[in-house]
């Protein structure tokens, strides 16, 4: 009796606070969600974030790996009315205070950001990010011209959580905010070509949503130099050393075979080295198509030798010695059409 008495009493003052608490509650989550909504969530339209970059340094590339290192400076800006102020200049505030596209880095391994996530806020509600990272970034590449190909490396943004219709990245071309790259790289062995970037819509993985991106591309063209002097040029050398057999009397068969094996078993050894620059792809680089064809030129040489010698212990050296004759215009003629064909077909 007493508690239903003092419930009476005071149901006023419980029904007020319960009301007080489900208010406050209401206005939390309106607060919450108005800053969960990019900026331009009132009129209908994507909030447009302005991108700009310099690349600073490209310090590897690692074929084998498919990935490289990259030193990347970045700046994100938009405009968010909600964060215009009356301070004198700009103003910096912690991303979790403000709504920001939340930009990650789809290609990413193992990356360092040496600047903190910091907003930069000037007075109109222009918020600019900025960030600097280095590391490591996949990329697939196509190896199909090794060690002649060309391929790019590329870096691609999304705004995680935000569709397209909420977040568009574009290309910032402001004159006084021009995108580019260093005029010279740590980077031995490729040429950088030029670079671009834009940005787009796409499904990350087949399924999903499509994300809004941004993908900042630099072309480059691999140095052959290196290949062709201390690859190519001593293939040359190796198959050319087992067409010495042609010129050996085919009665002396242990010496053709013998300058016939070493130059198999070298060119064997060179295969291997050679697995070492690429991955395990499934089809034929250049350089494997080249490597290939002349360890089968070297043992048809080695045939040739052996039929040579048989024909001379049967009792028919003029055949022997015809056939090292025909052997020495054709052999070199084929490999050299063969080579031009390799390296400089479609």
């Amino acid at each position: 009796m007493l508690e239903e008495k003092w419930l009476m009493k005071h149901a006023h003052l419980i029904i007020s606070r319960i009301l007080l608490v489900c208010i406050s509650a209401l206005l939390l989550t309106n607060m919450v969600m108005g800053e969960v909504r990019h900026p331009n969530h009132g009129i209908g339209e994507p909030t447009e974030v302005k991108v700009r970059y310099v690349v600073l340094d490209i310090d590897g590339v690692d074929s084998a790996v498919q990935n490289f290192t990259m030193n990347l400076f970045f700046r994100a800006e938009w405009k968010d009315p909600r964060e215009a102020h009356n301070e004198d200049g700009s103003i910096t505030k912690s991303l979790s205070e403000i709504w920001h596209p939340n930009i990650q880095i789809t290609n990413r391994q193992k990356i360092f950001k040496t600047l903190d996530p910091r907003a930069v806020i000037s007075q109109d509600g222009t918020v600019n990010v900025t960030q600097r990272v280095w590391g490591n970034f996949s990329q697939i590449f196509d190896l199909k011209d090794f060690p002649f190909d060309s391929q790019k490396f590329e870096v691609t943004l999304v705004s995680v959580g935000h569709s397209p219709e909420e977040v568009k990245f574009v290309l910032d071309k402001a004159k006084d905010k021009k995108s580019g790259i260093s005029p010279k790289f740590s980077l031995p062995d490729w040429e950088i070509l030029g670079h671009e970037a834009w940005g787009f819509s796409e499904s990350i993985f087949d399924g999903m949503q499509p994300a809004s991106m941004f993908r900042i591309s630099l072309e480059a063209k691999r140095y052959n130099e290196y290949y062709l002097l201390k690859v190519i040029l001593p293939l040359f050398l190796i198959v050319a050393m087992s067409w010495i057999v042609f010129w050996i009397d085919p009665e002396q068969a242990g010496t053709q075979i013998g300058v016939a094996t070493t130059s198999m078993l070298t060119l064997i050894a060179y295969r291997f080295s050679i697995d070492s620059l690429v991955p395990a792809v499934p089809y034929l680089t250049r350089m494997d198509a080249f490597i290939l064809s002349s360890t089968l030129l070297v043992f048809a040489t080695l045939g040739e030798a052996v039929l040579t010698s048989v024909l001379t212990k049967h009792g028919r050296p003029e055949l022997a010695v015809r056939m090292d004759r025909w052997c020495r215009v054709i052999v070199p003629i084929g490999f050299l059409t063969l080579a031009v064909q390799v390296f400089l077909g479609q």
